[in-house]
C-alpha cells in the first residue's frame, strides 16, 4: 500500500498537484479493529448516522482492507451505509457481491464463485468425481462449500466427505475416514494457518498418494513445499491469480528499511522505525522482518492490494477532472462520488486490465499451479490458467504435471465405469457409486457422462425420437438405416419386414445415439 501511494504522490500525470495521504492500522482483532473503523468515518471525532451523502465528509473518503471475508463482515456495515468506497484486496465470499447489503464493496480479487468454479473446471478436466472438501470455520470456507456443493450438481461430481478444520483438530480421524472412502483426491478451502496445520498433520500421520487442491490463500505458500516428507502426501496443485511483478517495489523496500544491502538488518533501528511510522496497534513481528524477508513473502494478494489503490487514484482522477497538468483541488470530494466513477473505469496497469463489473467485482484471471518439491530448492510452476472474459477459456497442459510417483494421472472415483453392454445400478447416496448390470434384451443404455440409465425402447419412442436432430457418434454397427422415416414408411407388412431383426440408428434429446433391437409387437404401438 505504501509502494501504491508514494508511486502515485510521485506520478505527474495521475493526480498532478494532489498528494494522497494515508493511514494504516494492523488488524489484530475484530473489536480492536473497530476503533479505527469509527475513526475514518467519522467528522471531527463525531459521527452523524443520518446525514445526507451531500453533507458526509468524513475524515477519509475511501478505505482498503481488511484482509478475510469475516473481518470484513463485520465493519463492512457501517462503511457502506454511506456508500464510502471500502476497496478490498482479501475478502472472496461471494456473498459481498450483493450490493443491496453491501453497495460500497469493491474487490480486487475475483469471488469465491469463480474460485469454486476453477476447481470443479480441475476436477472435471482430469475426470475425478470422488472428493473431499476441507475448511476451516469460517464464512470464507463456509460460502465456498455453500458455492460447491450448489455447482457440483449435474456435473457427476460427488462430496464424498467434507469436514471443518481447527487449530486442534482431530486430525487422526479425518484423515481415517477419507482412507477409509478411498477418496484421493481433497480440496483445502481454508486460510493459510488451517491448510499449513493440516499439511503438517498429513506429514505427520503418514498419509500417502493423494491430490491436494489448494485455495488461493496458501497455493503460493513459501514454507510448505520445504517441510521434510511433503513429496510422500502426493501432488499439489494450487489456484492463484497470474502473478505480476511490481518493477521497483525491491527498491522501495530496501529504502524504506535504510539499507540496500540484501540480508542485512538493524534490528533497534527496524523496531523503531516501525513502531513510530507504520504499526498503530501492537504488532510482534512486522518491525523485525528484513527487507529480504519481506520481499520474498507470499505475493498472490501483492498485485490485489497495488490495484486496489490505484483505482481509488484513478476514481479521484475523474472526480477533480485531473487533466495532464493540473487537477481541479477547489472540488469537495465526498466518498460516493468515488464510488460512481469507480463503476466507469477501465485503465491499464503493469499491463492488466482493471475494471469492474455491476456487482463491484473484477474479471477472473487465475493460474493453475503445480508444487514441483521434488527439485530443490521446491518451485511453483504454471500449468494451466482459467479466464471468464470475453469468454470462459481453461486449459492445463498435462505434460507440465509430474504426478507423484511418477505415475499417470491418479485415479479418484467411487466406481469404476461399466463395459460396453452393461449399465449402471445406483448403490448407495451418491450418484457416482453404483455396480455394474448386463443390458437386458430389447433394452438401451443412455451413454450420457451424468449417468446411465436402462430403458425399455417402445415403438412410440422410435416415431417420436426420429423427428429430432441426428448427431454422428463413432460408434459402428453392422447395419444402419440413417433415416428412421424413410426406414418406416410403406405398409404395415412392409415395416414389419424391414424392422424384424435389425438394428437401427435413432437420435435422441441428448444428442447422443442408441441402439434399438426393434421387434415385430412394437408395430400395435404406432396406432
Amino acid at each position: 500500500m505504501r509502494f501504491a501511494v508514494e508511486e502515485i504522490n510521485n506520478s505527474t500525470t495521475l493526480l498532478p498537484n494532489v498528494s494522497l495521504g494515508y493511514e494504516i492500522f494492523d488488524h489484530c482483532s475484530t473489536t480492536r479493529n473497530f476503533y479505527s473503523v469509527l475513526s475514518f468515518i467519522s467528522k471531527n471525532g463525531s459521527i452523524k448516522p443520518k446525514e445526507k451523502l451531500n453533507n458526509y465528509q468524513p475524515k477519509v473518503i475511501a478505505l482498503t482492507g481488511p484482509f478475510g471475508s469475516s473481518r470484513i463482515m463485520a465493519v463492512a456495515p457501517l462503511i457502506t451505509m454511506d456508500l464510502m468506497p471500502l476497496v478490498n484486496y482479501g475478502a472472496p465470499s461471494y456473498v459481498f457481491s450483493d450490493k443491496l447489503n453491501y453497495p460500497s464493496h469493491v474487490r480486487t480479487i475475483p469471488s469465491n464463485k469463480d474460485l469454486i468454479d476453477m476447481i470443479i473446471h480441475i476436477i472435471q478436466w482430469f475426470g475425478w468425481n470422488w472428493v473431499a472438501y476441507l475448511g476451516n470455520p469460517d464464512s470464507y470456507s463456509s460460502d465456498g462449500l455453500i458455492m460447491f456443493s450448489k455447482n457440483i450438481r449435474n456435473t457427476g461430481i460427488c462430496l464424498a466427505y467434507q469436514d471443518g478444520l481447527k487449530l486442534n483438530a482431530n486430525y487422526s480421524r479425518i484423515f481415517k475416514k477419507i482412507d477409509e472412502l478411498n477418496i484421493n483426491v481433497i480440496v483445502i478451502f481454508a486460510m493459510p494457518q488451517y491448510a499449513i496445520k493440516t499439511i503438517k498433520a498429513a506429514i505427520a500421520h503418514n498419509v500417502r498418494d493423494k491430490v491436494w487442491i489448494a485455495s488461493h490463500h496458501w497455493s503460493m505458500n513459501k514454507q510448505l513445499p520445504r517441510e521434510p516428507g511433503i513429496g510422500k502426501i502426493g501432488t499439489v496443485i494450487g489456484i492463484t491469480e497470474n502473478l505480476l511483478s511490481l518493477p521497483g517495489f525491491n527498491e522501495f523496500v530496501y529504502k524504506a528499511r535504510g539499507t540496500t544491502n540484501v540480508g542485512h538488518n538493524d534490528g533497534a533501528e527496524s523496531k523503531v522505525q516501525g513502531k513510530s511510522k507504520t504499526c498503530n496497534q501492537d504488532c510482534d513481528y512486522c518491525s523485525f522482518l528484513t527487507a529480504e524477508e519481506i520481499i520474498n513473502e507470499d505475493r498472490s494478494l501483492s498485485f490485489g492490494i497495488y490495484s486496489g489503490i490505484y483505482t481509488i487514484a484513478h476514481a479521484l482522477h475523474k472526480v477533480l477532472q485531473c487533466n495532464m497538468n493540473e487537477c481541479h483541488k477547489n472540488t469537495m470530494v465526498k466518498p460516493y462520488m468515488l464510488l460512481e466513477e469507480i463503476k466507469k473505469l477501465d485503465f491499464v496497469l503493469n499491463d492488466r486490465n482493471i475494471k469492474y463489473d455491476d456487482q463491484f467485482d473484477p474479471p477472473t484471471n487465475y493460474a493453475v499451479v503445480h508444487w514441483r518439491t521434488d527439485l530443490n530448492p521446491p518451485q511453483f510452476e504454471m500449468v494451466g490458467s482459467y479466464e471468464k472474459h470475453p469468454e470462459i477459456t481453461f486449459t492445463i497442459d498435462n505434460s507440465l504435471l509430474h504426478w507423484h510417483k511418477n505415475s499417470s494421472v491418479p485415479f479418484s472415483n467411487c466406481s469404476v465405469e461399466c463395459k460396453a453392454g452393461y449399465s449402471r445400478k445406483r448403490e448407495g447416496f451418491h450418484s457416482c457409486c453404483f455396480s455394474c448390470e448386463k443390458c437386458p434384451r430389447n433394452t438401451y443404455v443412455d451413454f450420457s457422462r451424468k449417468y446411465l440409465r436402462q430403458q425399455t425402447m417402445t415403438a412410440w419412442n422410435l416415431k417420436r425420437k426420429s423427428t429430432q436432430k441426428m448427431e454422428m457418434s463413432s460408434l459402428s454397427f453392422p447395419h444402419v438405416i440413417p433415416n428412421p422415416h424413410t426406414f418406416l414408411q410403406g405398409t404395415k407388412e412392409d415395416i414389419l419386414k424391414n424392422v424384424s431383426n435389425q438394428i437401427v440408428l435413432v437420435p435422441i434429446d441428448f444428442s447422443f445415439l442408441f441402439c434399438i433391437h426393434a421387434i415385430k409387437s412394437q408395430w400395435k404401438l404406432f396406432g
